[in-house]
């Protein structure tokens, strides 16, 4: 299996996809400037880019995300930092209050 993150961020909040991942790479919980998530998951080892991305789009629908009006992207491994850290938290908090 290879660990993977699916990011998605709101075009509202997002230019483009690399304003995304410089927000997940360098913000902290006072730098929040808008509606964004990540999913971490496995797939396995021999799986296609495409089905590896359309795990990422089940996991972010699931969730209350659409393709339109978003920016996303998926990377291999897991970004490690504090923005990324403070994201997980929240989505945690958002799906307890569902």
């Amino acid at each position: 299996m290879k660990t993977y993150t699916f990011f998605i961020g709101s075009s509202d909040d997002f230019e483009n996809s690399e304003d995304l991942l410089a927000y997940f790479e360098g913000s902290s919980e006072k730098d929040k400037v808008g509606s964004c998530s990540t999913f971490e998951f496995e797939a396995p080892r021999d799986a296609d880019l495409s089905t590896v991305q359309l795990i990422g789009f089940g996991l972010a629908f699931l969730n209350g995300w659409s393709e339109d009006g978003t920016h996303y992207f998926f990377m291999e491994g897991v970004l490690d930092g504090q923005a990324e850290k403070d994201m997980f938290n929240a989505g945690e908090a958002a799906r307890l209050e569902v």
